[in-house]
């Protein structure tokens, strides 16, 4: 007699081999997510950042002067002057950034070291 499909132990081996695979690949991918999810909130940084110093070059004195070298940029001067579209998504959070925020600018040697700052002053929190 001849019978047709799979007997129990040759079911539970397939179900036993993709559990294994699961258990070493499930891992893996959620490293690559929130690895990639660090990356773009880097990225997003270093855009915010680059578009303070695009706003410094073309506005000359349009920003507020902390002390010394150290010079502080607005969000919300950065998207009205077309540098940087709004709403600004922290990708690590899901939620928007507050365009009241400010990038803290020191100019060095005519180089610029920007610093995003995640409040509405200029002064870095010591938390």
């Amino acid at each position: 007699m001849k019978k047709n499909g799979f007997t129990l132990v040759e079911l539970l081996g397939v179900i036993i081999v993709i559990v294994a695979l699961s258990l070493v690949v499930f891992p893996l991918v959620i490293n690559g997510f929130k690895r990639n999810k660090k990356e773009v909130s880097a990225i997003t940084k270093r855009l915010i950042e680059d578009a303070a110093i695009t706003y410094m070059d073309k506005n000359p004195n349009m920003y507020e002067k902390v002390e010394g070298n150290v010079y502080c940029v607005s969000l919300s001067q950065i998207v009205n002057s077309g540098n940087l579209s709004s709403p600004i998504t922290d990708p690590s959070t899901g939620h928007d950034i507050p365009i009241s925020h400010k990038i803290k600018v020191i100019i060095e040697n005519r180089q610029y070291v920007p610093s995003y700052i995640a409040d509405s002053s200029c002064v870095e929190s010591r938390s």
